[in-house]
């Protein structure tokens, strides 16, 4: 299926920039992608004459309905994450997309597909912004009165990947620290991999609003990944040293009040290590499963990328 248009919001961020160099000018005619940088900063990232990036956020609706306007089906990636403020995370994720949506019923745009998060879901989310505003943003999604799609993906991996930052740390130890007693599950993805099932999914048009879940072909303890990224990293056996989660929780939220933006994680970033981020299986995970990298491909293309 060929779309007249899709209208893509945060085309330059991680994900976005993997999918914009995976677009098949023939499948996809136009692209409007909606970014805050200067053209000239971000025309480098598609050389597909098809693709067109319209200077605005989410919060200028002027600048970029025309666009929206000639878009039959909308990939709305952009978010706040990290250590963004608990402020900053519900005006991005939860009414910058209530604006889009709001907006799409106005103009008829008839097909959403919305990239959420696996945190979505975790039964703790207590003082994780991100995952609570995500789980806000999908129920605005779901109420949008159009055809929709919601993915969650599981961590995500890739050179230059955020969240790698934050394990490699943990892994470059001589002794790892690790939050908790290790044993959460996790189901990292390749970001090629989560990029080229979407555009599947875009090129299919099914959009039935079902909420699917994407993960990598394997699943794993969360100590065990870093074990296996400190052996690539350092190239020796690991030792680890397991910090209570009892201690620790009650410690950050009092530290998060007066030192947020200076701690080295926030309670919410260790939702990775109390709740499981593994998938509930799905057609479009199974039929494509056999073709994602393994995690030993990914640990390998990231240290060879990123070494210690």
């Amino acid at each position: 299926m060929v779309s007249k248009s899709i209208f893509v919001t945060g085309a330059t961020g991680f994900l976005g920039r993997h999918l914009l160099a995976k677009l098949e000018p023939a499948r996809y005619p136009r692209v409007f992608c909606l970014s805050r940088k200067d053209p000239g900063e971000v025309s480098r990232l598609s050389a597909a004459a098809q693709v067109r990036f319209v200077r605005g956020g989410l919060f200028d609706p002027a600048a970029y309905e025309k666009e929206l306007a000639a878009s039959d089906t909308v990939l709305h990636l952009a978010a706040a994450t990290g250590k963004a403020t608990r402020a900053e995370h519900f005006r991005v994720n939860v009414e910058g997309t209530r604006l889009l949506v709001e907006r799409c019923r106005s103009l008829d745009v008839r097909r959403f597909l919305y990239v959420s998060s696996i945190a979505a879901r975790f039964p703790k989310k207590t003082h994780y912004h991100y995952a609570q505003a995500k789980q806000e943003a999908e129920e605005i999604v779901r109420a949008g009165g159009f055809d929709y799609t919601i993915i969650r993906p599981t961590i995500i991996l890739g050179p230059g990947a955020p969240v790698w930052q934050g394990f490699k740390k943990l892994a470059q130890f001589a002794v790892i620290p690790i939050p908790g007693d290790g044993r959460t599950r996790i189901q990292p993805i390749d970001v090629d991999d989560l990029a080229d099932l979407l555009l599947r999914w875009l090129d299919s048009g099914e959009f039935c609003g079902e909420t699917l879940e994407l993960g990598g072909p394997e699943t794993i303890s969360i100590e065990e990944f870093l074990c296996r990224a400190h052996r690539h990293l350092r190239r020796t056996e690991p030792r680890t040293l397991h910090l209570p989660l009892s201690i620790l929780l009650p410690l950050l939220t009092i530290l998060e009040v007066p030192f947020y933006s200076r701690l080295p994680v926030t309670v919410g970033q260790l939702g990775s290590f109390r709740c499981d981020g593994t998938i509930k299986k799905n057609r479009l995970f199974e039929e494509h499963v056999a073709r994602m990298k393994t995690l030993e491909e990914m640990l390998a293309l990231l240290c060879t990328h990123d070494p210690a």
